[in-house]
């Protein structure tokens, strides 16, 4: 039988322990959590877990239809490229907060990918079932999917929703406070691109979640490995990379007009 990922929501008591002087509303952590989706990536018969994570849910149109993608950190996914035998799970929201996921994504459905920035692209197949039950008369909303993106300001408080894994089925939310320590274009691996360093270490199985501001507006996607020079991914001590949501825009928008073809194509295979 398949195994099936069990969420435990944090409680309102909880969040308010976590900030008790901040302003940040409930209803924001909220709608911040219901745009992040967990990753497991498996192999095919034995459904041994090889690597846990998370992304974030993007919705943009291809050829007159919505679509979902999800932006996520590169090595969490990595793998689905040179092993056909592994294939990734993804649980995700819908915009009432109701579970779905999705089973048998390959290395067909990575769309993009950056090792050396720790970022990749997937594209989310139509198919998503339900986790829960769902009453005969719901009527399914569309996925949860960031409606406000920017910028953040040097200094600005901000926040870092992902999961921690308890074990490879169950998952907890995990949302963290810092601030913006920095925004540079130096740092070793990331060939000159922005990213944002965040003075608050993300814990582990948070990569490819989601950076927001107080307000909800998302600002960047958690990678929290930097690239080194001698070619090899190591945590940051102190630290959280993340990469601008805008970046990842840029990048899926030209996936569209250049692949929309290979995209189509690939969803068309699900259906």
């Amino acid at each position: 039988m398949k195994n099936h990922f069990i969420l435990l929501w944090i409680s309102l008591l909880s969040v308010t322990d976590l900030f008790p002087q901040e302003k940040i509303e409930q209803e924001t952590i909220r709608q911040a959590q219901q745009n992040v989706c967990a990753i497991r990536i498996t192999e095919k018969d034995s459904e041994k877990t090889t690597a846990l994570g998370c992304g974030v849910v993007l919705m943009t149109r291809v050829k007159d239809n919505n679509e979902y993608f999800i932006a996520t950190a590169y090595h969490i996914v990595k793998n689905l490229v040179t092993n056909p035998d592994l294939e990734a799970r993804i649980s995700v929201f819908d915009k009432n907060g109701k579970l779905y996921s999705v089973s048998g994504l390959t290395g067909k459905h990575l769309l993009w990918s950056n090792p050396s920035m720790d970022a990749a692209l997937m594209v989310l197949p139509r198919d998503v079932s339900p986790e829960e039950e769902i009453p005969e008369e719901y009527a399914f909303p569309g996925l949860a999917n960031l409606k406000l993106i920017g910028e953040p300001a040097w200094g600005e408080d901000i926040y870092l929703f992902g999961y921690r894994w308890i074990n490879e089925n169950r998952f907890i939310d995990i949302v963290k406070k810092g601030i913006l320590s920095v925004g540079t274009s130096d740092l070793p691996g990331y060939e000159g691109h922005l990213v944002y360093l965040i003075d608050n270490m993300a814990n582990k199985g948070m990569s490819g979640g989601l950076a927001f501001n107080e307000e909800g507006v998302g600002i960047g996607i958690i990678s929290s490995y930097v690239y080194e020079t001698n070619n090899t991914f190591l945590n940051s001590d102190d630290l959280t990379v993340c990469l601008p949501l805008t970046f990842y825009f840029k990048v899926l928008g030209a996936l569209i007009i250049n692949q929309s073809d290979v995209i189509t194509d690939i969803l068309k295979e699900q259906d």
